[in-house]
């Protein structure tokens, strides 16, 4: 088949073949049986768009006659530079869910969207997904929400499989990953995973122990959750998801019990930041490392505000919001960065908060998360007590606030993730 798209000056073809073996006895798929010493087809990528509908005919009859030809010759390959067709294939046909496609066809293909992904995050950007909480009535929802930039407005996707509060998300490999929560007060061990590209839930092996509000990071291919509530106590134990064999391993249990904390990755490390439900006036930080398989313990930083969102965004944790010493929900935002500790340096010299510009919203219980090198603040309970729909995105580079549309109802304790897909 040839499937010709027009964007932006562009036409792409991709062409599939079926083909005949020497024996001619059966039919068969693939390049390696089909008849040789013929010489490979090729087409041309930014071949200049038809004017007019006219020329427009033409040339889809010049794409059937080719493929007539095509079939007819039974050519073993179709060529072409890998580099140059995957970025503009895959802005065409619809960004980094066909790229993930693409990529797990070959070797080749897979090395060749590397290579085009820096170029492929600047078409399309990040979205930011919000899934699961409480609404306005404190009930639990099932709702799962997605901004895109590009369209400027919240759409609704399909539900999850229950409702659930307290719920964790990462982004894998172009993947939704939604795992553990409460509902009806336990905590679940169930883990689910959307895939955009069909747009449907898929069910997932459960995780070794039900989790409220852990901390998750991707490394190496694989999700690492870490501490959460088991409904009554915070939890010390971590484990890890490998999508290639669908399956939960136990890791060394964290240092401290950590629940809402805060994850990262770099180097093959795994970072816990914050989360233990102590008086201390100091905030914690662990790292993992994966070749030894032990956690250790770093310098200790002051501890973020009561209820506040922590969310790590490349090398900089943010404090967002929080309660204050008589009650009131606050506007009050920090930034603190780690980079030295994430590049290996193990001295707690430097590790201070720096304050940003405030909130437009004061908030607590409000959800966070990385985004387009920022930070997004979602939902929660404003100054009133009562759960908003606000969202807003602080810029790291303008060190500005930036409200966008709020959710279609208020929500807080959502799990919010940005991520490609």
């Amino acid at each position: 088949a040839v499937v010709s798209s027009r964007r932006a000056g562009f036409w792409a073809c991709v062409a599939t073949c079926r083909g005949y073996p020497r024996s001619g006895r059966r039919r068969t798929s693939g390049k390696r049986r089909l008849l040789p010493n013929r010489q490979p087809w090729t087409f041309q990528m930014g071949t200049r768009p038809p004017a007019n509908q006219t020329q427009d005919a033409e040339f889809r009859k010049a794409d059937l006659a080719t493929l007539a030809d095509f079939a007819q010759t039974r050519v073993p390959k179709l060529w072409w530079e890998s580099h140059h067709l995957a970025l503009p294939v895959c802005v065409l046909a619809g960004g980094p869910p066909v790229a993930r496609h693409l990529a797990a066809v070959s070797r080749a293909l897979h090395r060749a969207v590397g290579e085009a992904w820096p170029d492929l995050a600047r078409h399309f950007p990040c979205r930011l997904y919000v899934v699961g909480g409480l609404d306005s009535g404190y009930s639990i929802v099932d709702t799962v929400e997605r901004f895109d930039p590009l369209i400027g407005h919240w759409e609704v996707l399909p539900s999850l499989s229950a409702p659930r509060a307290g719920t964790t998300a990462a982004v894998l490999a172009g993947r939704l990953y939604v795992l553990g929560g409460e509902a009806c007060g336990r905590a679940l061990r169930d883990a689910q995973r959307f895939d955009s590209w069909v747009g449907s839930w898929e069910q997932l092996p459960t995780m070794c122990a039900g989790r409220i509000r852990a901390g998750v990071t991707a490394c190496g291919g694989h999700l690492y959750v870490l501490g959460g509530l088991d409904g009554a106590r915070p939890l010390r134990s971590a484990e890890r998801y490998d999508p290639s064999s669908r399956s939960w391993q136990l890791l060394p249990p964290l240092c401290k019990p950590r629940y809402a904390c805060a994850a990262t990755a770099r180097h093959g490390f795994v970072y816990a930041f914050a989360g233990e439900l102590t008086e201390s006036p100091y905030a914690s930080i662990e790292r993992y490392c994966t070749e030894a398989r032990e956690w250790i313990m770093l310098p200790a930083v002051r501890a973020p505000c009561c209820s506040a969102a922590v969310v790590i965004s490349e090398d900089t944790v943010f404090n967002l919001g929080g309660l204050g010493l008589s009650g009131q929900a606050l506007k009050d935002a920090e930034q603190l960065r780690i980079t030295r500790i994430l590049e290996g340096d193990l001295q707690d010299e430097g590790l201070n908060w720096e304050p940003l510009p405030q909130m437009p919203t004061a908030r607590h219980l409000a959800s966070a998360a990385a985004f387009n090198g920022g930070v997004c603040v979602v939902g929660g309970k404003g100054a009133s007590f009562e759960a908003v729909a606000n969202v807003e995105y602080f810029d790291s580079l303008t060190h500005t606030w930036e409200m966008l549309p709020p959710l279609r109802s208020p929500r807080l304790r959502a799990a919010v993730v940005g991520g490609l897909m």
